[in-house]
């Protein structure tokens, strides 16, 4: 009895600390991997794969919101199942949305514990040896119908422990990548913008503090590159060991210039001397740290390095406040501007040591901060330049009133230096009316500039439609108006490349007008071409799907490209079309007669040894043994006749 409770209960723990299996026959895109993730903590680097698949091993559940456990130099093992309750083979991809891990390992086993294939990532492996080349690590996940697989990671890396894991189907994975792409590609193009335009702005008035902008803002850009992988996939992809420098590196510029930049921008004097070092001292540790990036360890100079950002900033902030309320105007936007910036470096910060959870707005709130930061700062640069003008220019009044007081004092002894005075500021009025008139030729050439900005953009909208229709006509048959040859190369290629991938059913009809020679000996051409435009005419009109492709392939032959048509379908199109022509009538002088069409189809699921210029052989044997047994039918290739016998 003892024995058989004993038994009971070490039944209920083991179910209860089974691993629950993810079902991919039914994933939502995107799904995440969180709640279905086990741990174990590798403290001294000694647990081996075998080790953890036995029975033995002690895992630990997962229950915080994402798989973050901050910095570490520990390694950590995870392990997940995945099930496929179907039939049918499934395909999809995993994704480990960090890319500055140091080492990933993925071990994939089967239902029985035996090794199926082990993948090996990371950011201190060549890009290029990557299975998907993306700037996140992602694998192909590949299920056979009715199987189960175990999936065993161990993760060591000297960044931040992040390990946020969800599984795509390819489709979805490659659409929603794009809508990533085009957010990033907006904020570097905003940071690309800001750099060149600062820069030509520091070229014409030679200000230092657009020369610091410049390259704080560059500075920045590359820090969040490296950071999100982009610089690793497009910029140096073999440079492994660069790679994770570059991180500190580049944060240590945006400290380094961020504080050159505010103690000029704030023209900081002898009343703030507390100030003045507390910023020389951050310039020089941040410069320090990027000079000892290849001395000490990643894990160490990063944590530094961030609290002496978060500390860097806090100090530009109060400096920028203090700044503002004693009456520095141009320290307004500089405020703002920063406070964005710190928010976003706070989140980022925090994210990183595992105090908030990794999300989509936690990881891109430096980015978003950035953006908002860098476009205020122009705008507080270029306020710091109009306040300058507005102090000369107020310098000037008020040396004019002072020195108008000090004549009217002496009016009645100095009545020379009076007229002369009253001279001098007809001068003034002169003056301001030929800066009024300036003013207003510079509005004149302003307007006329837009207008010309507008012909030019009326005339470029006018070339790319002219270039949008040679195009179409440079792919469309000018005799019968369907697509020509070319594009109907093109479009074949794409379409069975993409039933390949997607393990689709596609269709090929070639097809011939009977005795067509004969049209042209007897008849004419004018009539030979009446009738090929006849034949292309039915074609149109049967063939309606927006996938379909209709062409004229040479000659007197068409060819018509069915997506996600199986043989049967494709027999009853090729039908329809037959029967369709054969009730056409043409008048030749009065003469009626009519024609026929031989067709030829091909039409399967492409297979890996299979290629375009199989398939159209196959149609086109099925198309001449249609003509040489009586012409007017329809043939399938024989490997279709092959396949609907068997």
């Amino acid at each position: 009895m003892q024995y058989f409770i004993a038994l009971c209960l070490a039944l209920i723990m083991t179910s209860a600390s089974a691993l629950e299996a993810v079902e991919v026959s039914n994933l939502e895109s995107g799904y995440s991997l969180n709640d279905h993730v086990e741990f174990a903590v590798d403290e001294l680097g000694e647990f081996t794969p075998e080790q953890l698949m036995s029975a033995d091993q002690e895992w630990n559940v997962h229950n915080k919101e994402t798989l973050s456990f901050g910095y570490t130099s520990f390694a950590y093992w995870l392990r997940f199942k995945v099930t496929n309750s179907t039939a049918q083979d499934i395909s999809h991809l995993l994704e480990i949305a960090y890319p500055v891990l140091d080492d990933v390992r993925m071990y994939i086993y089967d239902a029985d514990a035996n090794l199926i294939t082990l993948h090996q990532l990371g950011d201190k492996i060549p890009f290029t040896l990557r299975q998907v080349q993306h700037r996140h690590f992602v694998v192909p996940l590949d299920v056979a119908g009715n199987q189960e697989q175990i999936w065993l990671l161990r993760i060591e890396t000297s960044s931040a422990m992040q390990i946020p894991m969800t599984i795509w189907p390819e489709r979805e994975f490659f659409i929603q990548d794009q809508s990533r792409l085009m957010g990033l590609g907006l904020y570097y193009g905003i940071m690309f913008i800001m750099v060149l335009y600062n820069l030509f702005v520091f070229l014409s008035v030679r200000e230092e503090n657009y020369l610091y902008y410049v390259f704080y803002v560059a500075s920045m850009a590359g820090f969040l590159a490296s950071l999100q992988g982009l610089s690793f996939q497009y910029v140096w992809p073999t440079a492994t060991s660069w790679n994770d420098s570059a991180i500190i590196v580049m944060l240590s510029g945006v400290v380094f210039f961020t504080c050159i930049f505010t103690k000029n921008f704030l023209a900081l004097g002898d009343g703030h001397k507390i100030l003045i070092r507390l910023f020389s001292m951050v310039i020089i540790l941040s410069g320090a740290i990027a000079l000892s990036v290849n001395i000490v360890p990643y894990h160490i100079l990063i944590k530094v390095l961030i609290g002496l950002a978060v500390f860097g900033i806090s100090l530009v902030i109060y400096t920028g406040i203090l700044r503002w309320s004693q009456g520095f105007n141009a320290a307004r936007y500089f405020t703002i501007a920063w406070s964005s910036m710190l928010l976003g470096g706070a989140i980022l910060a925090l994210n990183k040591f595992n105090i908030i959870p990794r999300n989509t707005f936690t990881e891109n709130a430096v980015q978003l901060g950035s953006a908002l930061e860098v476009i205020l700062l122009s705008f507080a640069l270029a306020d710091r330049l109009n306040q300058e003008k507005r102090e000369r220019f107020d310098a000037q009044i008020t040396a004019l009133n002072s020195e108008r007081v000090a004549s009217t004092a002496q009016a009645e002894a100095l009545e020379q230096e009076r007229c002369a005075r009253t001279a001098q500021e007809k001068a003034l009025v002169h003056e301001r009316e030929a800066r009024e008139a300036q003013a207003q030729a510079l509005e004149i050439q302003r307007r006329a500039n837009d207008t010309l900005e507008n012909k030019v953009r009326e005339r470029t909208n006018e070339l790319e439609s002219a270039n949008q229709k040679l195009a179409e006509l440079s792919t469309t048959d000018a005799l019968t108006g369907v697509r020509n040859r070319r594009f109907f190369d093109q479009v074949f290629q794409r379409e069975f490349n993409r039933a390949y991938r997607e393990r689709e059913q596609l269709s090929i009809l070639m097809l011939d007008i009977d005795h067509f020679k004969a049209v042209n000996d007897d008849y004419g051409h004018q009539v030979g071409d009446e009738a090929l435009r006849v034949v292309a005419g039915v074609l149109l009109e049967v063939i309606h799907r927006t996938t379909d492709l209709t062409a004229r392939y040479g000659g007197e032959e068409f060819v018509v490209v069915l997506p996600n048509t199986d043989v049967d379908g494709a027999f009853k199109v090729a039908e329809k079309i037959r029967q369709r022509i054969s009730e056409q009538l043409l008048d030749a002088d009065g003469t009626k007669f009519s024609l026929t069409v031989s067709i030829g189809i091909m039409g399967d699921a492409p297979s890996s040894g299979d290629n375009v210029d199989h398939w159209l052989k196959e149609a086109d044997d099925a198309l001449y043994l249609a003509k040489e047994g009586g012409r007017n039918k329809v043939l399938l290739a024989s490997v279709c006749t092959k396949k609907a016998t068997e």
